[in-house]
């Protein structure tokens, strides 16, 4: 029984791990519409690893912006 809960425990952290070092990624890597939110986003997301993460995704996605020639 302790073995099983503690797979599930590693699985579950490395899960949480590998999303938050995505997220990291991905807002290092998008264009923003002015450099300061990219740093604001980076330090929410890297200072709060879980809260951040879910903050960036369920809103902070939406402000990136999109080149002009995607809009064609």
């Amino acid at each position: 029984m302790g073995a099983i809960f503690l797979m599930i425990l590693l699985t579950l952290g490395l899960g949480t791990f590998g999303f938050w070092v995505y997220a990291l990624i991905e807002i290092v890597s998008d264009e923003y519409k002015n450099d300061t939110d990219k740093i604001i986003w980076f330090l929410l997301v890297f200072f709060l690893p879980f809260i951040g993460t879910i903050i960036y995704y369920a809103t902070g996605r939406k402000k990136i912006s999109i080149p002009e020639e995607e809009y064609v």
